[in-house]
């Protein structure tokens, strides 16, 4: 059935020799994973240089307005919109991944074009080296990569802390905004077609990346918002402590709607402590939650989990089966348990349930506490998925897993899953991230 998440040896191995990714040149180390078995994170966009532009549940679905811009799910890349009004432009779903890697489909998730990435186009980021990247090679193949005083340098081959690494794309007021760079200095971009991007952000890197139906927010400690994706402006500093002191690594970010606005929850953790933090003003100010229990997550959401909400609901879970929840805003939080197994996926809000998949299941739940468990009908596991306002479904296998055993997934229940056939997408670099959004014709997708 399902294969166990497998994480390449060069990801896991770098991830127990650094860490304070993502805190500059001067940082000391904590850019793993809080778990080793799921590496660390990062991101990078498909661009040149910085300002130029580069070539069976019953569930509710709302539409999505461009000027709004939202999706009808809060699945990892948009926010919930009420709007009414009518989308404008091609529906397309757009998938991020590694070194820089980007994908979309216009076809409702049944084929992916206009496959993209750094290494293939001799982007700056990577000092103009049109060298193949090989995410999950171990053979001590080394890679070219700018540093932050934008100095190239030629060092092991290491997705997980490059300036590649995916770590968010969404969608909002009529653009896809996504960021790349972990530890090393990436980039965030925008593009209003999915496949041409165009970098806003340059020599940075975040923990992730959300839209709340008015303005983009990326994590770290010191975060940025942005209406457009192209003009930021950095806001007051997050600060994350634990048992070690300073926190630098944000391992994931989410938003949630709650009385009628929304909050966002970044969670971080360093080498023995992790700590989480709200904004309840659109990302200008950081505080901590009053209660926050010490079982309420394993090993905390990262590249396996979510963190998202529905119905006044805020919901962090982790890959170890751990529910976090809070339904006062994110001032206490209370610890229920999703599965004793695994889950491997990042999560939905359907309008009804939370959904996530793990080994072979399907975990749904309305409140974040009561959770039914199904058995699927799919031969791959589900990793990072996002839906369509009208209801359909698309997801890779295993967030570690690319190139010849990378599989695109279809679904139009999130119980029986396809596996799109050979020629209907481009395997590659592995992909964490996918949204859905309204693009502007393009000759990828004329509409």
């Amino acid at each position: 059935m399902s294969r166990a998440p497998r994480t390449p040896f060069l990801l896991l191995g770098f991830a127990l020799a650094c860490s304070n990714a993502g805190a500059g040149p001067a940082a000391s180390s904590d850019a793993g994973e809080a778990s080793g078995s799921e590496g660390s994170e990062s991101s990078g966009s498909p661009g040149t240089s910085a300002g130029t532009s580069a070539s069976g549940s019953t569930t509710a679905s709302t539409t999505a307005s461009t000027t709004a811009g939202t999706d009808a799910t809060d699945d990892g890349g948009s926010s919930s919109s009420d709007t009414g009004s009518v989308p404008e432009g091609v529906p397309v779903f757009v998938a991020q991944g590694m070194v820089g890697r980007s994908t979309i489909s216009c076809d409702d998730g049944l084929t992916w074009i206009g496959d993209r990435s750094w290494d293939l186009e001799g982007d700056v980021h990577l000092c103009g080296s049109t060298t193949p990247v090989d995410c999950s090679a171990n053979d001590g193949s080394v890679c070219s990569q700018v540093w932050y005083d934008g100095s190239c340098s030629m060092d092991a081959c290491d997705c997980g802390h490059s300036p590649g690494f995916s770590k968010g794309v969404a969608y909002g007021n009529g653009r896809f905004v996504a960021t790349w760079g972990w530890g090393w200095p990436g980039a965030v971009s925008w593009s209003t077609n999915g496949f041409d991007w165009t970098v806003g952000l340059d020599n940075d890197s975040f923990g992730g990346l959300r839209f709340d139906g008015e303005r983009f927010v990326v994590a770290s400690r010191t975060p940025q918002v942005s209406s457009d994706g192209a003009a930021w402006m950095p806001t007051t500093e997050a600060d994350f402590e634990g048992t070690e002191g300073v926190i630098w690594s944000v391992r994931r970010f989410g938003w949630g709607s709650y009385g009628g606005e929304g909050r966002f929850v970044a969670y971080a953790s360093g080498n023995t402590s992790a700590d989480v933090l709200v904004s309840s003003d659109a990302g200008e100010t950081w505080w901590r939650p009053s209660s926050f229990p010490a079982d309420c997550v394993g090993e905390g959401p990262g590249a396996y989990g979510d963190i998202l909400g529905g119905n006044d609901v805020l919901l962090m879970a982790d890959g170890d089966g751990h529910a976090c929840r809070s339904i006062d805003g994110g001032q206490t939080w209370e610890s229920h348990v999703i599965t004793d197994s695994r889950i491997a996926s990042s999560g939905i809000w359907t309008g009804e349930e939370f959904w996530f998949w793990g080994w072979g299941n399907r975990y749904r739940s309305s409140d974040g506490v009561t959770w039914t468990t199904e058995a699927i009908a799919s031969d791959e596991d589900v990793g990072p998925v996002a839906r369509s306002p009208e209801g359909t479904l698309v997801a890779v296998n295993n967030v570690w897993l690319g190139y010849d055993e990378q599989r695109f997934l279809r679904s139009t229940d999130g119980m029986t899953w396809d596996v799109l056939p050979p020629g209907a997408f481009t395997p590659g670099h592995p992909i964490f991230f996918i949204t859905h959004g309204y693009a502007e014709p393009s000759a990828q997708c004329p509409g």
